[in-house]
């Protein structure tokens, strides 16, 4: 390749990427650009569906739909995918593929649980306890509940199973910084 008849800014991008070792040759260099231009046309055609319709034409069969949604997610399209999988989902319920599609795609969501005068007063123990004694347990994990220490450990598997189970308890697990 005759770097001469390139760009300068490009032929300077190929001297730089040779220099710095990140392809071993000139030619390894131009296969991975002609790689990633060969993605990058593809990517752009995708927006034709094999069908003939275009990306703003919904889909009429479970199978488009599918096909629809495994085309937004390969050219980088969350929003789309998960715009066709819950309206694939709702369109056609019985279809396991799309309901598994309209799950796994759904946006997060979060259960907001109101704060008690006793909750409230829990973290603000458990607060205190750290801020007094967090130098003594460096690179431990601890169990805290409503400000009493329940069990220290380096090893979290040590304090689950001293503790137990934590969930709904109200017990904080953490562990504080070395």
């Amino acid at each position: 390749m005759d770097r001469t008849a390139l760009p300068a800014e490009l032929a300077h991008f190929v001297q730089q990427a040779l220099a710095r070792g990140t392809y071993q040759s000139e030619e390894e260099l131009m296969a991975e650009a002609v790689r990633l231009l060969k993605a990058s046309v593809s990517r752009q055609e995708a927006v034709q569906q094999p069908n003939g319709s275009t990306k703003d034409t919904p889909p009429q069969t479970p199978d488009e739909y599918v096909q629809a949604i495994a085309q937004a997610l390969d050219t980088g399209d969350p929003v789309r995918a998960r715009t066709l999988a819950l309206a694939g989902a709702e369109h056609y319920p019985q279809h396991t593929e799309l309901r598994t599609y309209a799950q796994v795609l759904a946006p997060p969501t979060a259960t907001v649980v109101p704060a008690t005068p006793a909750s409230r007063a829990a973290v603000t123990a458990n607060h205190a306890w750290l801020t007094a004694h967090w130098e003594a347990y460096r690179g431990h994990w601890i169990a805290l509940r409503a400000g009493q220490l329940l069990h220290a450990s380096p090893s979290l598997e040590d304090v689950v199973a001293h503790v137990g189970e934590v969930r709904g308890r109200g017990i904080l697990l953490t562990k504080i910084p070395a």
